[in-house]
């Protein structure tokens, strides 16, 4: 109930928690954000916070699998609309815009102790089980769908080296070698997609096969995403 009464859905109110919250941590980071900061930008009482999380960190863990979520949804829908047939050059593609609307998933991705503390190494730790690239790429190389002269960690390397490396040096390029935001994804999936891409072009029934393997990579992410994030979202009260 709230104080006049009124019940109240605790999943909108864990929802403008989160929102609260990520507004919050973005703005003043992990340590300067506390759950009275959060429960004022939400505008409710400190008590209801509790309700739903009984520490800070458990509320900002939430917060992190809610963006991820987010992100794989996204990328999900995004394959989806494609009017082509999924490969791992659309789905880097994707994967880095994704990212780049999402500064939250991003600090996971570069351990950004300034926003997120020492919740950063936890929070990339927790989402490698939820379907790294690395999986897809061991399921293409066995499928024969891409080169395999290099070793996996070859290929890994040059993927992270990519994909991580554009968000780790993007703040830090000179203005004269900026270029805009909506070009950079075609330029590293262009660029890990050729490190990759095998000699000879792939049969038709391969595109479909590659088709399935993407697709099945980023729903299988998403489940486990999915399943992170409701076991967040239980309340104190209910758990």
């Amino acid at each position: 109930m709230s104080p006049r009464g009124v019940p109240v859905d605790p999943v909108e109110r864990a929802d403008r928690i989160l929102d609260a919250a990520a507004r919050l941590l973005l703005r003043y980071g992990h340590d300067r954000t506390t759950i009275n900061d959060i429960a004022r930008e939400a505008g409710i009482a400190k008590g209801s916070v509790y309700a739903h999380w009984r520490s800070r960190d458990r509320l900002f863990l939430a917060l992190l699998r809610r963006e991820r979520a987010v992100v794989l949804t996204q990328l999900r829908d995004r394959l989806r609309a494609a009017e082509r047939p999924a490969d791992l050059e659309l789905l880097l593609v994707e994967s880095v815009r994704a990212y780049q609307r999402s500064p939250l998933v991003t600090a996971v991705l570069t351990r950004d102790t300034e926003v997120l503390g020492g919740l950063a190494r936890a929070a990339a730790e927790e989402g490698r089980p939820t379907g790294g690239i690395t999986e897809l790429v061991v399921t293409l190389r066995e499928a024969g769908l891409v080169r395999t002269d290099r070793t996996l960690a070859e290929q890994v390397t040059v993927l992270s080296a990519m994909f991580l490396g554009y968000f780790l040096t993007a703040p830090l390029m000179p203005e004269e070698f900026r270029v805009p935001d909506d070009v950079v994804p075609g330029l590293v999936a262009e660029a890990v997609w050729r490190s990759l891409q095998r000699p000879e072009p792939l049969t038709p029934g391969e595109v479909t096969a590659m088709d399935r393997a993407v697709r099945d990579h980023v729903d299988r992410a998403l489940a486990v995403a999915d399943e992170q994030l409701q076991a967040a979202l239980t309340t104190e009260e209910t758990a």
